[in-house]
């Protein structure tokens, strides 16, 4: 175990102080020295000292729960706390109590979630519990469109026909917004849309046709009207006012990134909240028969939260798929490994849209960084992969609404060995008509358009080319489970290739995102069974892709 600290804190002891039993380390718990090496320097952090110990080996499932305690100079107590994107800045006040689980097996996502590929709805925004399912929709883009949960429903056709096999749902409590990432409760879903038994109900249908349902479940802030918060408002003593952290009661509070005061942030070391979220989840799964759970704001708590409360889930629904919304650098989402199942690969995301919508960075730093970022990743968590989502411009906007550029993308998307997640309205060309920053300050709302149900107005190409890219990745057992394997890049010509294979299969994945016409040799595999244009042949040379293209070979 080891820990740094700044040389300017003046640390002149350090301790590790953990159990094994489920309780909090403290003074009263087994502590062990840590020793202090030679400084190090970054031009970051300036000298740091790095403090270590080694811990003694436990039986296989053991939960480790710990605190790194120093002493300064002055006798004073200082804790190591989370250096985490959302914690760092509450310093000492933040996160100081962490865990990991001791396992030889790998923590990792259901074998059926691996397998599935996903489609992320906004509820409010997809469909009506209508015959032709049109949103009513509104001229006030952040009132309530109308979509609803037998909307849904009704549409689910469409997502079978398109092959996606496990539904993503926008959170489905009660709440003032359309989003609903500010519940009021977290054991009801919002009459709008349905109430609780048109969930059972979708869940029900949606199971009838093989696909999964999962929910995107908030954990880490709720809305200033949740009752347990306006009870902690009027009475200090109140029995949920530990749930909140008030640094000035009863209206000076810790809120969502600190700026945003109606989505008030919960407390994930409490004992009560935390059983309260656990219970929920739990309630979920079990009651209402949903398969798995996105975490809405992962950072928001630390591990010693998540291994508890994903451990406890677990245990009540052991199929169940649980993977965290991490916004964060890729070693904060390396460090999920052991504590979350997966982690939505936001890495990733970023370096396709830069390579391939926008086209600000080149196939040879895309094939670097891909190649260093996939071994580093190797002893993370899984991964969740995605080309756009709720909070980010989407992908075709990004390319200029370049239909070809979102054919390249989906097609890497749907041949990397991850779970790949579509949102809603990818495969008929769904755009916004500006970008988010365009809105101000909450502009996310440009980015969740109505979906449109006049097929007239649907991109039927694209549909038939998203739906043959997804029954490639379903028939093939490589682009699931496979093996990817890092490929060549020619900066010149702007071509770029890598392969997945697993024991008894190879295909080769080939990009071309130049302005001419290039032929790569693919070896002796001789069949396109993927390609984003009529134009892309064999020849006796390899590949020839126009411009603009990409194609899959076995």
């Amino acid at each position: 175990m080891s820990a740094t600290s700044g040389t300017g804190i003046g640390l002149a002891s350090a301790h590790f102080v953990y159990t094994t039993d489920g309780t909090q380390p403290d003074e009263k718990s087994p502590t062990i020295t840590m020793e202090r090496g030679a400084p190090t320097w970054t031009p970051a952090t300036s000298y740091l000292d790095t403090w270590k110990c080694h811990v003694p080996g436990q039986p296989e499932g053991t939960v480790v729960r710990y605190a790194i305690v120093g002493t300064d100079i002055d006798g004073n107590e200082v804790r190591a706390h989370d250096g985490s994107g959302f914690w760092f800045t509450f310093a000492s006040e933040g996160l100081t109590t962490f865990a990991y689980r001791v396992s030889d097996a790998p923590y990792r996502l259901p074998g059926w979630f691996r397998d599935a590929t996903t489609y992320h709805v906004i509820v409010d925004r997809f469909a009506a519990a209508t015959a032709d399912r049109t949103v009513p929709g509104s001229d006030d883009p952040t009132a309530l469109h109308g979509g609803t949960l037998e909307g849904i429903q009704r549409a689910l056709p469409h997502l079978d026909s398109l092959g996606i096999t496990c539904l993503w749902l926008s959170p489905i409590g009660p709440s003032s917004t359309y989003h609903r990432y500010d519940q009021t409760s977290y054991f009801d879903v919002d009459e709008a849309i349905g109430g609780i038994d048109a969930a059972r109900e979708l869940v029900r249908a949606a199971h009838e046709l093989g696909m999964r349902v999962i929910l995107d479940f908030v954990p880490s802030h709720a809305s200033w009207e949740m009752p347990e918060f306006r009870a902690a408002q009027a009475d200090q003593d109140a029995p949920s006012a530990s749930w909140f952290v008030f640094e000035e009661w009863p209206d000076k509070y810790r809120c969502f990134l600190g700026v945003v005061p109606f989505l008030v942030s919960l407390n994930g070391d409490d004992p009560g909240l935390r059983q309260h979220l656990i219970d929920s989840a739990v309630f979920w799964l079990g009651d209402v028969g949903l398969d798995g759970l996105r975490l809405d704001h992962s950072i928001g708590h630390g591990t010693d939260f998540w291994i508890a409360f994903s451990d406890a889930a677990l245990a009540a629904w052991p199929d169940a798929a649980i993977f965290g919304e991490a916004t964060d650098t890729p070693n904060m989402l390396k460090r999920n490994a052991g504590v979350l199942q997966g982690v939505l690969d936001f890495p990733l995301a970023n370096m396709l849209r830069l390579a391939i919508a926008t086209g600000d960075m080149g196939v040879d730093e895309l094939a670097s960084s891909l190649d260093a970022y996939m071994r580093y990743m190797e002893e993370g968590p899984d991964r969740v992969t995605f080309l756009d989502n709720h909070d980010m411009n989407r992908f075709l906007f990004l390319a200029g609404d370049d239909v070809a550029r979102l054919r390249i993308g989906t097609t890497v998307l749907l041949t990397l060995p991850f779970p790949p997640v579509l949102y809603y309205g990818t495969e008929i060309g769904l755009s916004q008509h500006e970008a988010k920053d365009a809105g101000g300050f909450g502009g996310d709302h440009v980015l969740r358009p109505d979906m449109p149900w006049d097929t007239r107005t649907w991109d039927e190409d694209l549909l038939a080319f998203v739906s043959e890219a997804i029954t490639l990745r379903s028939s093939t057992e490589a682009l699931r489970t496979g093996m990817w394997v890092a490929g060549r890049a020619d900066a010149a010509a702007g071509t770029y290739t890598y392969a997945v294979e697993s024991a008894d299969d190879r295909l080769t994945v080939c990009l071309n995102l130049g302005d001419g016409l290039a032929t790569l040799n693919v070896g002796d595999r001789k069949e396109i069974v993927l390609a984003t244009t009529g134009e892309i042949a064999m020849t006796t040379d390899g590949v020839a892709l126009p411009p603009l293209s990409a194609a899959v070979v076995r």
